[in-house]
This record gives C-alpha cells, structure tokens and sequence, in this order.
C-alpha cells in the first residue's frame, strides 16, 4: 500500500520513503527527514540519513491526484 501525502509536513519532519533505493540503502518504509517542502506540501525533500549520522543522500518525493508519494529524483553522497 502506498504511503498517503500528508500537506502538514515541515522541516526536520520524519518522512516514510515509498519504495526501495538501493544506491542509497534505503528500503521502502525506511524514514528520511524533510529538508524543504514545496507546492502546497504536494513535494518533498528528504534528507536520507547513515548509521553514523552523516549523509548518504536526498530524495525528492511529489504526491500523485490521489495522494500516494513517489520518487522523482534522488541524489548520492560519496
């Protein structure tokens, strides 16, 4: 079952990651934190956070008409 969009997201926000990203070893339900919210809440950037507390990534993450999140982008941190 997809995750719904929730319009009340804010910055530093935990945030369940829809579907899997291996590049980033994210699995779908996996949290992440809001960086930056746009569009009326409808788009998302999520900051993916490591074991030891640095960075692996950002998601991008936009709800469909019916609400369900998905990844539009992301981005690796070497």
């Amino acid at each position: 079952m997809a995750t719904r969009a929730n319009t009340t997201y804010r910055a530093l926000d935990l945030v369940p990651i829809p579907e899997d990203i291996p590049e980033l070893g994210v699995k779908a339900g996996d949290l992440g934190v809001v960086d930056f919210v746009y569009d009326d809440g409808r788009g998302l950037y999520i900051e993916i956070g490591r074991e030891d507390g640095t960075s692996a990534g950002f998601v991008q993450l936009e709800a469909d008409e019916e609400g369900a999140w998905h990844v539009m982008a992301y981005s690796v941190f070497a």
